[in-house]
């Protein structure tokens, strides 16, 4: 099996080294997240009043792309993207449903967005039939995909990071053999460059310059780990209710592509990115 996404694969192998503290940090959100979740989200399955927005919903005939189960192709040849994954290519893609890649399939579609994507794919919301259930949470709740967050409201993401935590509360799909990475094993998360990766760790400090706000879990810059957003995306970080200056000393999960700018780093575009895993006493 290959992680799919836009531009590489993501993969989440144990790291090593990593404190007792931080595994235990670790580990304590997971039973948490874990223990809430299958009463928060039990029979749930149709796309939330959250994801919407001024877009029409569409109808069309659709069938998956062989191997990208976040793409469908409709009747008239145009490619539908759900948008907001990274997803899980497999042997048996038909497992999103009946018909999945076996035939074509009644959907429902709400763009995100006007630009189509290099591959000329539309990104949004898929919903497939019978009961418009939302691919992207079939997806997630198989632990076929990872929640990558970029065009679609907090809000609306919040939903399937719930099911991302009870997928891998439940090692399911691919959390039978991956996990979130340590912040504070920058050697480890080397080797994830160019990979969509989850990490978690204890902001050490947090920098900021005309152009850049930096978190730091480390006290060497040209070694370790470092999150980044740039000062123009600042203003929307605080309007969903984020104060990036204030992650000095909080413990945060944070996803993304991994790249290498000094040490390994990741570029925060979106505030679902971030997770406070200390706030309101439901993570520690």
């Amino acid at each position: 099996m290959a992680m799919r996404s836009d531009s590489a694969s993501a993969a989440w192998p144990a790291s090593h080294g990593a404190g007792a503290f931080l595994r235990a940090l670790m580990l304590g959100a997971a039973v948490s997240a874990g223990a809430a979740m299958p009463a928060a989200v039990a029979g749930e399955s149709g796309l939330p009043d959250t994801c919407l927005n001024a877009a029409p919903v569409e109808g069309a005939e659709a069938r998956a792309e062989p191997g990208e189960p976040h793409v469908w192709r409709t009747a008239t040849g145009g490619l539908l993207r759900q948008a907001e994954l990274v997803s899980l290519a497999v042997d048996d893609p038909a497992s999103v449903g009946p018909n999945a890649e076996t035939g074509a399939a009644g959907v429902r579609f709400v763009a995100l967005g006007e630009e189509m994507d290099r591959w000329q794919r539309r990104p949004g919301h898929v919903m497939l039939s019978p009961g418009d259930r939302w691919l992207a949470r079939e997806l997630v709740r198989q632990g076929r995909a990872i929640v990558a967050p970029r065009l679609a409201a907090r809000d609306c993401l919040a939903h399937l990071l719930k099911e991302e935590a009870l997928a891998r509360w439940r090692k399911a799909g691919l959390w039978a053999h991956e996990r979130v990475w340590s912040a504070h094993d920058p050697e480890a998360l080397s080797e994830r460059t160019g990979r969509y990766t989850l990490v978690a760790g204890r902001v050490i400090s947090v920098g900021e310059t005309r152009s850049m706000v930096y978190l730091n879990f480390g006290g060497r810059w040209s070694r370790d780990f470092t999150a980044t957003i740039s000062a123009e995306r600042k203003a929307a970080f605080a309007d969903a209710g984020l104060d990036v200056t204030s992650l000095d000393g909080a413990a945060i999960r944070l996803r993304g592509m991994v790249r290498q700018a000094g040490g390994p780093s990741i570029e925060l575009v979106h505030p679902a990115q971030i997770e406070r895993l200390d706030r309101n006493g439901d993570q520690r």
